[in-house]
């Protein structure tokens, strides 16, 4: 049986890809500061038939990350959905304003960096070695359309953009350093979840049904690329 982690598995994309590998069969170790507070993981819960487990972990704390690290020793993880993120408190174009260049909000801006790139720095290299146990290992870093600099038209939301074009350069890093494993960075479209707010043209089921079908048949000669649900590469 195929064994994924996901980060950030309460809500939004984390909890939809729960929700779809275990439909696939998959064992599916779903992490979030407080799953027990988790109304959709709650519900896979009461459907499990023994493929889920339920971490709680905070990947801003990493003594937490490495003492469940710890806790999976010797277990292979075939992906690392390295989801877990922020926006800040409120969503998409709502939230632009504490992140503009007349109004920056810092101490969110050090929260975005925190999450969106320390922590994500944090879980990979913690949970690499369960990735070298696997035959066919994937880092998944799950990035936006927003981390683009080619694709930048509109500025704004600078502390997010920041954040998540410096998990892209992290991601490359990665790949190119570590061999063995085969690193992306996704861009999942904008989803109507709470960070990308209900007025987001993309569902968050088709969007993951997408994905999975992308990194499903992901040839390792593409580590350390920025994709698309489509499969199609995005600029840096």
């Amino acid at each position: 049986m195929p064994r994924v982690l996901i980060t950030g598995a309460s809500r939004g994309l984390g909890l939809e890809h729960a929700r779809q590998y275990l439909a696939k069969g998959w064992e599916v170790v779903a992490s979030a500061r407080d799953p027990a507070s988790s109304a959709g993981l709650a519900e896979l819960a009461a459907n499990d038939k023994g493929a889920l487990r339920l971490l709680p972990m905070d990947v801003s704390d990493h003594a937490r990350v490495e003492a469940v690290a710890g806790e999976l020793d010797g277990e292979p993880l075939d992906i690392v959905l390295n989801n877990a993120g922020t926006y800040g408190p409120k969503s998409a174009f709502e939230g632009m304003h504490y992140q503009s260049l007349d109004s920056m909000d810092y101490g969110l801006w050090r929260e975005m960096l925190e999450i969106n790139l320390l922590s994500a720095f944090k879980v990979a290299v913690s949970f690499k070695p369960h990735l070298q146990a696997s035959p066919h290992p994937l880092l998944v870093n799950m990035s936006s359309d927003m981390g683009s600099i080619g694709n930048n038209s509109m500025g704004h939301a600078h502390a997010y953009r920041s954040s998540k074009a410096a998990l892209n350069m992290l991601t490359k890093g990665m790949a190119i350093e570590w061999k063995e494993i085969t690193v992306i960075a996704m861009a999942p479209g904008w989803c109507r979840t709470d960070l990308g707010g209900m007025e987001a043209p993309v569902d968050p089921a088709e969007s993951v049904r997408m994905q999975q079908e992308v990194l499903e048949s992901l040839e390792s000669s593409r580590s350390g690329e920025f994709i698309n649900r489509f499969g199609e590469t995005v600029s840096w």
